[in-house]
């Protein structure tokens, strides 16, 4: 097994204080349907999932979309929320604001600085992803097209970090024709926390009828904290803002052009972490603070035989936040500053799709970098300080041919991917005044192929075979391991191959549509965060970073939803996977993983089920009735940097079950007024359970409430 630490402030604060505490690792529900909706047949979804539009009916990949109608009309304000509802993925937010993302049971080994996130995450065409932290953000629901969540290794199309799966955050586009307006607010009361109030507004403006318009987002919330301390009761309220502008401009009928920008800012008194009784011990004030910027411009030209776009993005990300390693105690907080940029340019020319054949091919480029700041108040006799830069590059392409009648579809795609990988770092532990700082570089290269066999039966039936390869880019040591430890070598990049075979499709005059699917993956060398025992023995341990052996498992994503009769829409999904360690992992001679053993932070079972009724009354009003539920089986994890008879301690999380209703009523011109109960059976339990009572993340309590909404068009 090759092993690399990844050290950080953690070797200081295992040295200077003996005290190592491991960091939180971390089909929508139908609503409110619009009144003129009377027909019992589900409607066609497009999407953008292969980079070219098409119905989510021919995509050969298991994908599920969240529509943005149904979004701003529901209780759901955050894509975390939302994915809650996706077959097969768990989104979590952390201590710190972040959230953590698990698809088929892979995920992170932890959120910061151990290694990028194998999952992908787009705002529209800003890809999210840092250098060596793992997170994404809880992105604002409001005003989007549509969330679409690719499940399995995309690594052809998307590349790093999709090792399995994508997640796309897709807003809407600026209407050239029409004026719009819309805007809702909602106060709620949380139990044992207090009142929340949430506005948000949208309005698109033409500036020249059909060749430019501008569409422009605003939002605010306040949410009330949960969390009581010996200091402070409702330590962890929130106020996030959210703004995002978007213009475009159509030249000619074959030229777009769109510029867009957003922010989001998300300030929290405390993490939303406690103990089952709802307190933390900590009797330290722990705020943390993020926003992040992103820009985007893309150009689209229609060519007669195939178009060519061009997507750059520039993203900034700040996050500056406070951890109390030992609630209770004195030790002071961990404060960690996070600054991070990244530009990213993607080119792709995309056949059209009339023919037996298509194709498409592409160039991307991103240069990302991430720089920490660290203090432990006055423990340490320096700030530890942090540079991390990737520069990538990456070129694929795939090509399709039909046959017999265009029943038959063979897909074949390579992308092959390097990346330049250097870590700098200002820690004067053990060091002289003066000390050159400390540097390394390393190169990382990954080729991943894609084939799918398709078959399309019909219009209303599709079947495919598929093998895909997903991989996340590696990272190299940090030097300062020297220190106290051997030099390791750098932590490689680990690739996931999956071979599935699915099937989706509408039965009944398209009042029944299922998507189900059934694969089986392999993990290699998976990067895994472990502690590494210091030298001299003892129970202490460095955490670090390093490439596993492999992880293996079939799994099953089955989803299914139907209008049985004008005014009734039922759904139900269900994912399990049996991703497990394929042998025990040791370090050191220490049993960090047995075989058989699940990942961290990964659930074997995730379902949920829901339903809508509307009934339609008076001149043009409806009433609609929507409930649904979630669960999620429980999950694990390691406390790395504590050993007990030799073996690291394993905390396993609760079972979750989490509901919500709502009953809207509709005008049947402007307004809509909903009452909604979140968390309705007022789950207390813990999504992810710490080696500290006090540091069990917990999710927000029953939270009942009212919403307005107006729309002008």
């Amino acid at each position: 097994m090759n092993s690399t630490v990844l050290l950080r402030l953690d070797v200081a604060i295992v040295l200077t204080a003996s005290l190592l505490l491991s960091a939180l690792p971390a089909n929508a529900a139908p609503v409110a349907a619009p009144a003129e909706e009377s027909s019992a047949a589900l409607d066609e979804i497009i999407v953008t999932a292969q980079k070219r539009e098409q119905r989510l009916q021919d995509v050969p990949i298991s994908v599920s979309v969240l529509g943005g109608r149904e979004l701003d009309q529901s209780s759901l304000v955050s894509v975390t929320d939302a994915l809650s509802l996706v077959p097969g993925v768990s989104a979590t937010v952390q201590g710190q604001g972040h959230t953590q993302l698990t698809v088929r049971g892979v995920t992170a080994g932890a959120t910061v600085f151990a290694g990028a996130s194998p999952i992908g995450y787009y705002l529209d065409s800003v890809p999210f992803g840092l250098v060596r932290s793992a997170f994404a953000p809880d992105a604002d629901t409001y005003d989007l097209d549509r969330i679409e969540v690719l499940r399995g290794p995309q690594g052809t199309l998307y590349g790093a970090s999709a090792l399995n799966g994508v997640v796309r955050v897709l807003t809407n586009n600026a209407d050239l024709n029409n004026f719009d307006f819309k805007a809702r607010t909602a106060v709620s009361t949380t139990d044992g926390g207090g009142e929340n109030y949430r506005g948000d507004m949208a309005v698109n403006l033409p500036i020249i009828e059909g060749k430019l318009a501008a569409r422009l987002v605003v939002g605010d919330e306040s949410l009330s904290g949960y969390v009581n301390s010996p200091v402070k009761n409702h330590i962890n309220d929130g106020e996030l803002q959210n703004l995002r502008l978007k213009v475009d401009a159509q030249p000619t009928d074959d030229l777009s052009i769109q510029l867009s920008a957003a922010h989001q800012a998300a300030n929290f008194g405390a993490a939303s972490t406690a103990a089952d009784n709802g307190r933390t011990l900590s009797t330290q004030l722990t705020p943390s603070d993020s926003h992040y910027n992103a820009y985007d411009f893309k150009i689209d030209y229609q060519f007669s035989a195939f178009s060519i776009t061009s997507a750059s993005s520039y993203l900034t990300y700040i996050s500056d936040s406070f951890l109390d390693l030992a609630p209770g105690g004195t030790l002071p907080l961990l404060a960690t500053d996070l600054n991070s940029r990244v530009f990213s340019e993607e080119l792709t020319l995309n056949s059209k799709l009339s023919g037996p054949w298509r194709w498409s091919a592409g160039a991307f480029y991103r240069n990302a970098k991430d720089d920490t700041h660290q203090t432990l108040g006055k423990i340490l006799p320096a700030p530890a300080d942090f540079t991390d830069e990737s520069k990538s590059a990456a070129v694929f392409g795939e090509v399709g041919r039909k046959f017999l009648q265009d029943q038959l579809e063979v897909t074949l795609g390579l992308r092959y991917f390097h990346d330049d990988v250097s870590t700098q770092q200002n820690i004067l532990y053990g060091q002289a005044p003066g000390t050159p700082l400390l540097h390394e570089s390393d190169t990382f290269d990954a080729t991943t192929p894609r084939a799918v066999l398709s078959w399309y039966v019909d219009t209303d039936l599709t079947a495919y075979a598929s093998y895909s390869e997903g991989f996340r880019s590696g990272f190299p040591q940090d030097e300062l391991v020297a220190v106290v430890a051997p030099a390791f070598p750098p932590v490689k990049p680990d690739k996931l191959h999956n071979y599935e075979v699915g099937t989706k499709g509408n039965l009944l005059d398209k009042r029944i549509s299922f998507d189900a699917a059934l694969y089986y993956m392999k993990w290699k060398d998976i990067q895994q965060e472990l502690g590494i025992p210091l030298p001299g023995g003892g129970a202490a341990n460095i955490v670090g970073t390093v490439n596993g052996t492999s992880a293996s498992g079939v799994g099953v994503d089955f989803a299914v939803m139907t209008r049985p009769l004008e005014g009734l829409q039922l759904g139900i999904n269900f994912s399990w996977n049996n991703l497990s360690e394929d042998r025990s992992v040791f370090s050191s001679g220490q049993l960090l993983f047995a075989k058989g053993s699940r990942i961290d932070n990964s659930p074997e079972f995730t379902g949920s089920v829901f339903g809508q009724y509307t009934l339609m009354f008076g001149s043009g009003y409806s009433a609609v009735l929507a409930a649904s539920a979630r669960y999620t089986s429980e999950q694990t994890m390691t406390a790395i940097a504590t050993v007990s008879d030799g073996r690291p301690l394993v905390y396993e999380s609760d079972t979750m079950v989490v509901g919500r209703t709502s009953f809207a009523i509709s005008s049947p011109t402007h307004w809509m007024t909903t009452i909604f109960a979140d968390n309705v059976g007022n789950n207390r339990g813990t999504p992810l359970r710490a080696n500290i009572p006090s540091l069990d993340l917990r999710i927000r309590p029953r939270t009942v409430g009212v919403q307005l909404d107006y729309r002008f068009k």
